[in-house]
């Protein structure tokens, strides 16, 4: 079934003037355009529109979500089963704060006595789900699902690291750390180099370093680090909004780092 913008509009609760927007900026296609000059959607671009308000409600902006949903990688299953995970651990947050506030109301009637702690239930949890914190939570979440023994070690010295108390501007410095390396090294997929390129290497030695105070980056476990880029969600969705070829630009990058100059 076909629908036009205004029908689309209706069943979605996305305005016709945004859906004109997305068309406009090459976010979201119509099917085709009638003889009349109207937009058709079918049910390709309806699944499409879904994942854009899936990655809205995770705070994405209109271009991050273009280089997602566009590039060469994107897998909707695999998207569709992050988008549950991330909506399930918010779920999960929010029960969490309300049995917080339902039993502060309680303290405040005087019908209970709240523990210190108590007070502060869920908040906690909110924070480790931003940024670097939330990364490392997400990607070390299973690391015996593997069988490959060195990505399993991999995500091992992640969770260890993790799992040691780190305050907040810690996790702000490393997503600033690795915000910039990755940041250049998409200016060079943007420039046209070779994952060889010295230039592209240089910085791979700068990522090689950043890995390394989380594992001991032998060639090994640095070449299962660079599968894990192209394998495991959590990576992806970290990557994309550098730029959609990233992961598999800087997988080849590198296990040439690795064949080169570890041992």
């Amino acid at each position: 079934m076909a629908y036009t913008v205004k029908e689309l509009a209706k069943i979605s609760g996305v305005t016709e003037r945004t859906l004109r927007w997305y068309d406009k900026v090459n976010l979201l296609k119509p099917a085709y355009y009638g003889e009349n000059g109207y937009r058709y959607y079918e049910e390709e671009q309806l699944l499409l529109l879904q994942q854009i308000l899936y990655f809205r409600e995770l705070d994405f902006s209109l271009d991050d979500i273009r280089g997602i949903i566009t590039g060469n990688d994107f897998d909707k299953v695999k998207a569709l089963n992050a988008h549950k995970k991330a909506l399930k651990n918010s779920l999960d947050r929010t029960k969490t704060l309300i049995k917080t506030v339902d039993k502060t109301l309680l303290h405040l009637r005087g019908k209970i006595i709240m523990k210190d702690k108590d007070m502060y239930q869920g908040f906690q949890d909110w924070s480790k789900e931003k940024g670097a914190e939330s990364f490392f939570i997400g990607v070390c979440d299973d690391p015996n699902a593997l069988e490959n023994e060195a990505e399993k070690l991999v995500l091992k010295n992640l969770r260890k690291h993790t799992n040691e108390n780190r305050d907040k501007s810690y996790w702000e410095d490393l997503e600033k750390e690795y915000k910039k390396i990755y940041g250049n090294l998409a200016r060079c997929v943007e420039d046209g180099l070779k994952p060889n390129d010295p230039r592209v290497q240089g910085l791979v030695r700068e990522h090689h370093a950043f890995a390394d105070r989380f594992h001991n980056c032998t060639r090994e476990v640095y070449e299962a680090l660079a599968d894990l880029y192209i394998q495991k969600e959590e990576y992806l969705v970290q990557l994309r909004p550098f730029h959609s070829d990233l992961a598999d630009f800087l997988s080849k990058a590198m296990k040439i780092f690795a064949q080169t100059n570890l041992k």
